[in-house]
Protein backbone atom coordinates (compact mmCIF):
# COMPACT_ATOMS: atom_id res chain seq x y z
CA UNK A 1 0.00 0.00 0.00
CA UNK A 2 1.62 3.63 -0.90
CA UNK A 3 1.85 5.67 1.98
CA UNK A 4 0.26 9.05 2.53
CA UNK A 5 2.76 11.12 5.04
CA UNK A 6 -0.09 12.20 6.94
CA UNK A 7 -1.20 11.80 10.49
CA UNK A 8 -5.01 11.90 11.81
CA UNK A 9 -6.88 11.58 14.93
CA UNK A 10 -10.28 10.62 14.75
CA UNK A 11 -13.23 10.65 17.23
CA UNK A 12 -16.69 10.26 17.46
CA UNK A 13 -19.49 7.02 17.14
CA UNK A 14 -17.58 3.48 17.39
CA UNK A 15 -20.47 0.65 16.74
CA UNK A 16 -20.68 -2.73 14.86
CA UNK A 17 -23.25 -2.40 12.57
CA UNK A 18 -25.35 -5.61 12.32
CA UNK A 19 -27.04 -5.55 8.35
CA UNK A 20 -30.07 -7.08 7.55
CA UNK A 21 -30.53 -7.56 3.42
CA UNK A 22 -34.45 -7.60 2.09
CA UNK A 23 -36.38 -7.16 -1.12
CA UNK A 24 -38.07 -4.33 0.47
CA UNK A 25 -37.87 -1.99 3.32
CA UNK A 26 -41.10 -2.54 4.94
CA UNK A 27 -43.83 -0.17 6.49
CA UNK A 28 -45.53 -0.04 9.94
CA UNK A 29 -47.02 -3.33 11.03
CA UNK A 30 -45.57 -4.85 8.07
CA UNK A 31 -43.52 -7.89 8.07
CA UNK A 32 -40.52 -8.96 5.06
CA UNK A 33 -38.27 -12.32 4.70
CA UNK A 34 -34.48 -11.19 6.07
CA UNK A 35 -32.64 -12.74 2.86
CA UNK A 36 -28.86 -12.31 4.48
CA UNK A 37 -27.44 -11.05 7.63
CA UNK A 38 -24.08 -9.88 8.39
CA UNK A 39 -22.19 -7.85 11.29
CA UNK A 40 -19.34 -5.18 10.26
CA UNK A 41 -17.34 -2.66 11.92
CA UNK A 42 -19.41 1.08 12.33
CA UNK A 43 -19.71 4.09 13.16
CA UNK A 44 -18.79 7.05 11.63
CA UNK A 45 -15.64 7.64 13.24
CA UNK A 46 -14.70 4.01 12.71
CA UNK A 47 -15.55 4.48 8.83
CA UNK A 48 -13.53 7.84 8.95
CA UNK A 49 -10.61 6.21 10.14
CA UNK A 50 -10.71 2.82 8.51
CA UNK A 51 -11.40 4.92 5.13
CA UNK A 52 -7.91 6.86 6.30
CA UNK A 53 -5.82 4.28 6.47
CA UNK A 54 -6.85 2.43 3.48
CA UNK A 55 -5.64 5.63 1.65
CA UNK A 56 -2.03 5.30 3.29
CA UNK A 57 -2.76 8.03 5.91
CA UNK A 58 -1.70 6.93 9.41
CA UNK A 59 -4.61 7.24 11.83
CA UNK A 60 -5.27 7.58 15.53
CA UNK A 61 -9.16 6.26 16.69
CA UNK A 62 -10.13 7.69 19.63
CA UNK A 63 -13.93 6.97 21.02
CA UNK A 64 -15.31 4.03 23.82
CA UNK A 65 -16.36 0.55 23.30
CA UNK A 66 -18.30 -1.54 25.89
CA UNK A 67 -16.62 -5.32 27.86
CA UNK A 68 -18.96 -7.13 25.77
CA UNK A 69 -18.84 -9.40 22.60
CA UNK A 70 -19.92 -6.94 20.63
CA UNK A 71 -16.85 -4.49 21.70
CA UNK A 72 -13.86 -7.77 21.67
CA UNK A 73 -15.71 -8.37 18.12
CA UNK A 74 -14.51 -4.62 17.32
CA UNK A 75 -11.64 -4.18 18.46
CA UNK A 76 -10.52 -7.34 16.84
CA UNK A 77 -11.37 -6.46 13.75
CA UNK A 78 -9.87 -2.98 13.80
CA UNK A 79 -6.60 -4.85 15.33
CA UNK A 80 -5.98 -6.21 11.18
CA UNK A 81 -5.85 -2.83 10.39
CA UNK A 82 -3.29 -0.03 10.16
CA UNK A 83 -4.88 1.87 13.12
CA UNK A 84 -3.64 3.27 16.71
CA UNK A 85 -6.02 1.89 19.00
CA UNK A 86 -4.48 3.49 22.00
CA UNK A 87 -7.44 5.91 22.01
CA UNK A 88 -10.07 3.29 22.17
CA UNK A 89 -11.28 2.68 26.10
CA UNK A 90 -13.62 -0.04 27.11
CA UNK A 91 -16.25 0.58 29.63
CA UNK A 92 -19.40 -1.27 31.47
CA UNK A 93 -22.41 0.01 29.02
CA UNK A 94 -22.93 -1.93 25.83
CA UNK A 95 -21.61 -1.02 22.61
CA UNK A 96 -22.91 0.87 20.50
CA UNK A 97 -24.89 -0.67 17.61
CA UNK A 98 -26.95 0.35 14.37
CA UNK A 99 -29.02 -1.84 12.51
CA UNK A 100 -29.08 -1.64 8.65
CA UNK A 101 -32.13 -2.78 6.88
CA UNK A 102 -30.87 -2.41 3.06
CA UNK A 103 -32.79 -3.44 0.17
CA UNK A 104 -31.66 -4.72 -3.15
CA UNK A 105 -31.65 -1.01 -4.39
CA UNK A 106 -29.88 0.27 -1.52
CA UNK A 107 -31.93 2.40 -0.18
CA UNK A 108 -31.52 1.62 3.98
CA UNK A 109 -33.21 2.31 7.11
CA UNK A 110 -30.73 2.87 10.42
CA UNK A 111 -31.77 1.96 14.16
CA UNK A 112 -28.78 3.09 16.05
CA UNK A 113 -28.27 2.08 19.73
CA UNK A 114 -26.09 4.59 21.27
CA UNK A 115 -24.22 2.70 24.05
CA UNK A 116 -20.71 3.34 24.69
CA UNK A 117 -20.83 6.42 22.62
CA UNK A 118 -22.19 8.46 24.99
CA UNK A 119 -18.66 8.35 27.18
CA UNK A 120 -17.77 11.09 24.61
CA UNK A 121 -17.90 14.26 26.82
CA UNK A 122 -15.69 17.25 28.13
CA UNK A 123 -12.57 15.62 29.59
CA UNK A 124 -12.79 12.53 27.99
CA UNK A 125 -9.25 12.27 26.55
CA UNK A 126 -5.60 13.50 28.05
CA UNK A 127 -4.09 15.99 26.19
CA UNK A 128 -1.41 13.37 24.95
CA UNK A 129 -4.27 12.06 22.66
CA UNK A 130 -3.04 14.04 20.48
CA UNK A 131 0.36 14.29 20.41
CA UNK A 132 2.06 13.88 17.45
CA UNK A 133 -1.11 14.24 15.09
CA UNK A 134 -1.42 16.43 12.39
CA UNK A 135 -5.42 16.80 11.80
CA UNK A 136 -8.28 16.16 14.32
CA UNK A 137 -11.80 14.91 12.57
CA UNK A 138 -14.53 14.58 14.21
CA UNK A 139 -17.81 12.43 13.05
CA UNK A 140 -21.04 12.87 14.83
CA UNK A 141 -20.45 13.74 18.29
CA UNK A 142 -22.31 16.40 20.52
CA UNK A 143 -22.17 20.00 20.41
CA UNK A 144 -20.18 19.94 24.00
CA UNK A 145 -17.66 17.58 23.20
CA UNK A 146 -17.26 18.51 19.77
CA UNK A 147 -16.60 22.38 21.21
CA UNK A 148 -13.86 20.79 24.01
CA UNK A 149 -12.10 18.30 21.50
CA UNK A 150 -11.78 20.98 18.86
CA UNK A 151 -10.44 23.93 20.97
CA UNK A 152 -8.03 21.24 22.85
CA UNK A 153 -6.99 20.26 18.73
CA UNK A 154 -6.27 24.29 18.05
CA UNK A 155 -4.84 24.82 20.98
CA UNK A 156 -2.04 21.88 20.13
CA UNK A 157 -1.80 23.75 16.73
CA UNK A 158 -3.94 21.09 14.76
CA UNK A 159 -6.31 21.61 12.10
CA UNK A 160 -9.74 20.44 12.12
CA UNK A 161 -12.80 19.12 10.75
CA UNK A 162 -15.79 18.26 11.50
CA UNK A 163 -19.10 16.15 10.15
CA UNK A 164 -21.63 16.51 12.41
CA UNK A 165 -24.76 14.00 10.91
CA UNK A 166 -27.73 14.89 10.79
CA UNK A 167 -28.92 13.87 14.51
CA UNK A 168 -26.52 16.80 16.02
CA UNK A 169 -27.39 18.92 12.99
CA UNK A 170 -31.13 18.72 13.60
CA UNK A 171 -30.36 20.54 17.06
CA UNK A 172 -29.83 23.36 14.33
CA UNK A 173 -26.92 25.90 14.29
CA UNK A 174 -26.83 27.65 17.56
CA UNK A 175 -26.28 24.32 19.73
CA UNK A 176 -23.19 23.88 17.36
CA UNK A 177 -21.93 27.61 17.19
CA UNK A 178 -19.26 27.71 19.44
CA UNK A 179 -17.69 24.42 18.23
CA UNK A 180 -17.84 25.77 14.46
CA UNK A 181 -15.40 28.80 16.13
CA UNK A 182 -13.00 25.84 15.70
CA UNK A 183 -13.21 23.95 12.31
CA UNK A 184 -11.55 24.78 9.59
CA UNK A 185 -13.36 22.59 7.15
CA UNK A 186 -17.19 21.50 7.68
CA UNK A 187 -18.52 18.52 5.68
CA UNK A 188 -22.51 18.04 5.50
CA UNK A 189 -24.72 16.82 3.36
CA UNK A 190 -27.48 18.97 1.51
CA UNK A 191 -30.49 18.13 4.42
CA UNK A 192 -27.63 19.02 7.58
CA UNK A 193 -27.01 22.15 5.13
CA UNK A 194 -30.93 22.77 5.22
CA UNK A 195 -30.88 21.78 9.36
CA UNK A 196 -27.89 24.52 10.23
CA UNK A 197 -28.88 27.10 7.86
CA UNK A 198 -26.78 28.40 5.03
CA UNK A 199 -27.59 31.86 5.28
CA UNK A 200 -25.88 31.33 9.23
CA UNK A 201 -23.21 29.44 8.25
CA UNK A 202 -22.12 32.46 6.02
CA UNK A 203 -22.46 34.95 8.38
CA UNK A 204 -20.59 32.95 11.18
CA UNK A 205 -18.70 30.37 9.72
CA UNK A 206 -14.80 31.01 9.05
CA UNK A 207 -13.71 27.68 7.54
CA UNK A 208 -14.08 25.78 4.19
CA UNK A 209 -17.91 24.64 3.90
CA UNK A 210 -18.30 21.20 1.89
CA UNK A 211 -21.51 20.17 0.76
CA UNK A 212 -22.09 15.76 0.18
CA UNK A 213 -25.17 15.84 -2.67
CA UNK A 214 -24.60 12.26 -3.69
CA UNK A 215 -25.78 11.64 -7.05
CA UNK A 216 -25.19 15.52 -7.91
CA UNK A 217 -21.96 15.55 -6.56
CA UNK A 218 -20.12 17.86 -4.41
CA UNK A 219 -19.57 22.22 -3.69
CA UNK A 220 -17.47 24.26 -1.75
CA UNK A 221 -20.60 27.28 -1.89
CA UNK A 222 -18.20 29.77 -0.48
CA UNK A 223 -16.12 29.33 -3.10
CA UNK A 224 -18.65 28.61 -5.86
CA UNK A 225 -16.71 24.97 -6.86
CA UNK A 226 -18.65 22.04 -7.69
CA UNK A 227 -17.37 18.82 -9.25
CA UNK A 228 -20.02 16.08 -10.68
CA UNK A 229 -20.80 12.83 -9.13
CA UNK A 230 -19.57 9.41 -10.49
CA UNK A 231 -22.11 6.68 -12.17
CA UNK A 232 -21.99 3.88 -10.59
CA UNK A 233 -23.64 0.76 -9.78
CA UNK A 234 -25.07 1.55 -6.40
CA UNK A 235 -25.21 -1.92 -3.77
CA UNK A 236 -25.23 0.39 -0.41
CA UNK A 237 -24.47 4.11 0.52
CA UNK A 238 -23.75 3.17 4.18
CA UNK A 239 -20.20 4.71 4.40
CA UNK A 240 -20.30 6.83 1.48
CA UNK A 241 -19.91 10.07 2.99
CA UNK A 242 -17.23 8.73 5.56
CA UNK A 243 -15.12 7.50 2.49
CA UNK A 244 -15.69 11.23 0.38
CA UNK A 245 -14.82 13.04 4.16
CA UNK A 246 -11.21 10.69 4.39
CA UNK A 247 -10.68 11.13 0.55
CA UNK A 248 -11.47 15.05 0.73
CA UNK A 249 -9.05 15.30 3.87
CA UNK A 250 -6.42 13.66 2.76
CA UNK A 251 -6.37 15.60 -0.74
CA UNK A 252 -6.61 18.88 1.32
CA UNK A 253 -4.06 17.98 3.85
CA UNK A 254 -1.59 17.26 0.76
CA UNK A 255 -2.03 21.09 -0.58
CA UNK A 256 -4.14 19.87 -3.44
CA UNK A 257 -6.83 22.33 -5.49
CA UNK A 258 -10.21 22.33 -3.79
CA UNK A 259 -11.59 21.37 -7.18
CA UNK A 260 -9.45 18.52 -7.61
CA UNK A 261 -10.10 17.60 -3.71
CA UNK A 262 -14.34 17.57 -4.22
CA UNK A 263 -13.62 15.02 -7.43
CA UNK A 264 -11.74 12.83 -5.59
CA UNK A 265 -13.86 12.71 -2.69
CA UNK A 266 -16.57 11.88 -5.34
CA UNK A 267 -15.09 9.01 -6.86
CA UNK A 268 -14.29 7.89 -3.13
CA UNK A 269 -18.17 7.93 -1.63
CA UNK A 270 -19.02 6.15 -5.22
CA UNK A 271 -16.69 3.55 -4.93
CA UNK A 272 -17.41 2.60 -1.99
CA UNK A 273 -21.10 2.91 -2.89
CA UNK A 274 -20.45 -0.07 -5.61
CA UNK A 275 -19.44 -2.42 -2.22
CA UNK A 276 -21.55 -3.97 0.77
CA UNK A 277 -20.41 -2.42 4.16
CA UNK A 278 -19.88 0.73 5.59
CA UNK A 279 -15.92 0.30 6.09
CA UNK A 280 -15.11 -1.27 2.40
CA UNK A 281 -13.87 1.78 0.96
CA UNK A 282 -11.37 2.25 -1.39
CA UNK A 283 -7.12 2.27 -1.13
CA UNK A 284 -5.42 5.15 -2.55
CA UNK A 285 -4.64 2.54 -5.56
CA UNK A 286 -7.83 1.60 -6.63
CA UNK A 287 -9.08 5.60 -6.44
CA UNK A 288 -6.42 6.15 -8.66
CA UNK A 289 -7.12 3.28 -11.11
CA UNK A 290 -10.78 3.96 -11.00
CA UNK A 291 -9.99 8.17 -12.03
CA UNK A 292 -7.89 6.59 -15.00
CA UNK A 293 -10.86 4.49 -16.15
CA UNK A 294 -12.75 7.64 -16.43
CA UNK A 295 -10.95 9.81 -18.38
CA UNK A 296 -8.97 11.73 -15.47
CA UNK A 297 -5.02 10.08 -15.62
CA UNK A 298 -3.67 13.87 -15.21
CA UNK A 299 -5.79 14.10 -11.86
CA UNK A 300 -4.59 10.61 -10.59
CA UNK A 301 -0.70 11.83 -11.68
CA UNK A 302 -1.32 14.95 -9.14
CA UNK A 303 -2.84 13.03 -6.52
CA UNK A 304 0.21 10.32 -6.83
CA UNK A 305 3.16 13.10 -7.30
CA UNK A 306 1.11 14.86 -4.02
CA UNK A 307 1.62 12.04 -1.98
CA UNK A 308 4.92 11.05 -2.99
CA UNK A 309 6.41 14.43 -2.16
CA UNK A 310 4.43 14.57 0.91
Amino acid sequence: MARVQLVFAVAGNLNVDQYLLVERIPGPDEAVEVLDTFSEPGGAATNVAVALARLGAGVRLLGFVGLDDAGSFLLHRLSSLPLDLRGVRRVEKPTGRVFVVLDRSGRRAMLALRGANAELKPGSFEPGALEGVEHLHLSSTKPAFSEWMLAEAKKAGLTTSYDPGSAVASEGFTSLEAALRHVDVLLVNERELRMLGLKNLKQEFRGLLVVKKGPLGSEAPFEGLSAPAFKVDVVDTTGAGDAFNAAFLVCWKLGMKLGDCLLLANAAGALKACRYGAQSSPTLEELLAFLSTRGLEELAARVRDAAQSK
